[in-house]
């Protein structure tokens, strides 16, 4: 097993995300992350995009001193996909080419 290039951080915080779907329309959802990296992350949802699909995904770091939760942009690809309902591991892994980056003035289109 290879070992991982971005220490992995432990958070559940809100993400949105969204994709394109069949003809090309929108698709949208949120949920929560399991774990962050600079890279990638795990994200827990109820509606999930199919594997291989490119998505837009925006956490929210919870606020320190500023009034409002800081957001992190990032675009990539579905890895992996887990759906297990029984067991509550419904969700999927995104990988990014880029790091995610902090945007606090840009909205996920």
């Amino acid at each position: 097993m290879e070992p991982r290039k971005h220490n992995r951080y432990r958070l559940e915080i809100p993400v949105i995300f969204a994709w394109k779907g069949s003809q090309d329309v929108r698709q949208e959802g949120i949920g929560l992350t399991r774990d962050l990296s600079v890279k990638g992350a795990f994200i827990r949802a109820t509606t999930v995009p199919p594997s291989g699909v490119n998505l837009e995904f925006k956490v929210f770091l919870p606020p320190r001193r500023a009034a409002l939760p800081v957001p992190l942009c990032g675009k990539g690809q579905v890895v992996r996909v887990d759906s297990v309902p029984e067991r509550n591991r419904t969700g999927f892994a995104v990988a990014t080419g880029k790091r995610i980056v902090l945007r606090a003035d840009e909205e996920t289109q």
